[in-house]
């Protein structure tokens, strides 16, 4: 088993670690304030004709004249953790005024004090927010943090590769047709998530002991070899049948589809892992009043539509449906991007953890990983 980082990368190249993008790439030109904006790889829309640029910012700089240096600095929580933390400890400014992280690294930093409290008043568009996602078991998130996307995790597979439908977590894990052709994502909560699903066992209220038993089953097929790889970065080997099956978000998959009608997304049986990546503003920025505004700004349903319509994630807007931009027909009938009730009821949160419990559960991941 491997880990790799994928030099044919879904991602765009040429980013500065760390570094705020350049005006041309957060999307327009301003001489007012500036809120400093890191995210993700590939996780808001542009423009296909200028990859690095973003519609979305350029309207909002145009509106307020604030400038927003966009850049993609997170490539894990964990990593970006780190990238932060020793700033945040000694109570500097991290050098950002916008970070999105994934819903249970926001709720750490808010713990440790490291977030700055929304002023309701300022994002009064959150009210637009999806009700389902406010039932987040991560209640202190809310008063300090905002979906910028939500999603499902479950299983693709490439079915020229695969010769037929995986659709459970005991098929990737023990079938032998698909010894060795199998990746995982590195968090522990999407893989431990939906192993336990499986097993009956709820992932919002679990013992150790149902931890542990769940991780045997882990532990097993990488003794077998069952596993090929474990990345973040699987989308253009999922495409290209390097791997049959895998562990997957959602939106990387519809995407993917796009590209490869081989390449299919599914819930299984059991359900599937719900997230969401939460906006927030880091303690000491010295732009609130501007990242507030920027925040308010994508929960318009119009503008939350241009990014759902680039992003294929649930996006947690109201309205947003409804106001998608036209040429995609069928687009907004889709229910991984634009959820019923009856498909949100089979995504799963994971359990809030300690820093500790969390920092004991993923080193038994890691090690069954040999990580």
């Amino acid at each position: 088993m491997t880990t790799w980082r994928d030099e044919n990368s879904d991602y765009p190249s040429g980013r500065v670690e760390g570094a705020p993008a350049a005006p041309e790439q957060a999307g327009g030109e301003g001489t007012g304030p500036v809120v400093r904006f890191a995210n993700w790889p590939d996780y808001i829309d542009t423009d296909p004709a200028r990859p690095h640029h973003s519609p979305t910012l350029a309207e909002f700089t145009r509106r307020t004249g604030i400038r927003v240096e966009y850049s993609e600095p997170i490539e894990g929580n964990q990593q970006f953790f780190s990238l932060i933390g020793g700033q945040a400890a000694m109570g500097r400014n991290p050098g950002f005024d916008l970070v999105v992280l994934s819903d249970w690294m926001a709720g750490q930093l808010i713990g440790l004090g490291w977030a700055q409290k929304l002023s309701p008043d300022a994002v009064p568009n959150a009210a637009n927010l999806l009700p389902v996602l406010r039932a987040s078991p991560l209640a202190d998130v809310d008063s300090h943090s905002l979906p910028w996307q939500a999603g499902f995790t479950g299983i693709a597979y490439n079915m020229a590769a695969s010769g037929r439908p995986v659709t459970a977590m005991s098929e990737l894990l023990t079938s032998p047709d698909l010894a060795g052709r199998v990746a995982l994502t590195a968090d522990m909560r999407d893989v431990m998530g939906l192993i336990m699903l499986e097993r009956g066992t709820d992932p919002l209220d679990f013992t150790p002991v149902e931890f542990d038993l769940a991780l045997c089953e882990l532990e097993r097929a990488v003794q077998a070899g069952q596993i090929r790889t474990v990345t973040t970065q699987y989308r253009s080997a999922l495409r290209r049948g390097e791997i049959a099956a895998c562990v997957a978000w959602a939106g990387d998959v519809l995407a993917e589809s796009q590209r490869n009608p081989d390449v299919h997304f599914v819930i299984p049986a059991s359900g599937a892992m719900l997230w969401t990546d939460n906006m927030l503003i880091p303690l000491l920025s010295p732009h609130q009043r501007e990242a507030e505004q920027l925040i308010n700004y994508y929960y318009e349903p119009a503008v939350a539509a241009r990014v759902a319509a680039s992003q294929f994630f649930v996006c947690p807007v109201v309205g947003a449906r409804e106001a998608l931009p036209g040429g995609r027909p069928g687009f907004a009938h889709d229910e991984l991007v634009f959820p019923c009730a009856q498909m949100l009821a089979r995504g799963h949160y994971f359990a809030k953890l300690t820093p500790v419990r969390n920092a004991v559960y993923t080193e038994k991941f890691n090690f069954a990983l040999g990580l």
